[in-house]
């Protein structure tokens, strides 16, 4: 277990370091207290981020500045459930940067909605949690090949995979897109496409994190899709679960630190001997996984590979 003043200490040693990064899904939460970390821990680094609304963001984009004034901070608006968007976004920035270092994916997350369909056609929860996250990395594979210590981090859920539906990869039936058994498989998708990717790019570290139980407000984003006949769920989680991760989970500035420890320390790095990690919230290895040692050995990883990859063929081909 790495403590988390070890953690912050690891941190600040990075000073020296001026790295160019793309953040996802970081607009808040971990992402936001991320970014925050790296500013305030290297110098001119340049940091691409990804969200909806310029707009919305200006405000937090400018104390982010005010952190580090001489970093670059470039705010690209793009809604990255759609994977056209994602395609926009990643050719815009192959064409302003020829080195990538650093690639942060925490956007998404599942919806107790029930299931919906995104306007491209497909699973509007993997849309964003799955085929959003693996097509960044696919799409900026070029530009962090030619880094010298490049990492790619997926801020999801380490060490909780479990069953696959090697029949419907992509849970387009809604009778197979339940909550639980969606999020362990969308969670076990995201180890194998980013160990698949591993084998394919060597010099590129793959760490697939779970930051455990952590104060944000995606709890509370969460509840409220609750609506219905799950009422009582989101009354259980506003006044049960959330009042607990509250007291005893991580703030999202200590899980922003940690995140940056994964993302940067050379423990981490392809350099260290290998270059695909799954770790806990303590920046640890979460532990080995019977089943997914079991998808790659019966040829799932790369079932689950070539599945993305059709999705990718279907939706960006029109």
């Amino acid at each position: 277990m790495v403590s988390i003043q070890a953690i912050r200490t690891a941190n600040n040693s990075i000073a020296s370091q001026s790295p160019t990064a793309v953040f996802a899904g970081a607009t808040s939460g971990i992402g936001l207290a991320a970014i925050e970390a790296l500013l305030q821990s290297t110098t001119s680094s340049k940091i691409y981020i990804i969200g909806r609304s310029s707009a919305k963001f200006a405000p937090t984009l400018a104390k982010l500045q005010d952190l580090n004034p001489s970093a670059q901070l470039v705010f690209i608006e793009a809604q990255v459930s759609l994977l056209r968007e994602v395609e926009r976004v990643c050719a815009i920035i192959r064409g302003q940067e020829a080195v990538l270092d650093l690639l942060w994916l925490s956007q998404g997350g599942l919806s107790l909605a029930g299931h919906e369909v995104t306007p491209e056609g497909i699973t509007a929860n993997y849309a964003i949690m799955q085929y959003s996250r693996t097509l960044f990395m696919y799409k900026l594979m070029p530009l962090l090949n030619k880094s010298a210590d490049a990492r790619i981090i997926s801020i999801l859920a380490a060490g909780e995979e479990g069953a696959v539906n090697t029949t419907d990869i992509g849970l387009s039936d809604p009778k197979n897109d339940g909550f639980f058994s969606a999020m362990r498989q969308g969670v076990t998708m995201m180890s194998l496409v980013m160990r698949e990717l591993s084998l394919e790019n060597p010099s590129v570290s793959f760490i697939h994190t779970n930051p455990g139980m952590v104060s944000t407000a995606v709890h509370h984003k969460l509840a409220e899709t609750m609506t219905g006949y799950l009422a009582p769920l989101s009354w259980l989680l506003k006044w049960g679960l959330i009042p607990v991760v509250y007291f005893f989970g991580w703030t999202a500035e200590e899980a922003g630190q940690v995140g940056l420890y994964e993302l940067t320390n050379e423990r981490h790095s392809a350099s260290s001997g290998k270059n695909f990690f799954r770790l806990s919230e303590n920046a640890e290895n979460a532990g080995a996984s019977s089943i997914l040692s079991k998808y790659i050995e019966d040829g799932t990883q790369r079932r689950v590979w070539e599945h993305t990859m059709e999705i990718y063929e279907k939706v960006l081909a029109q």
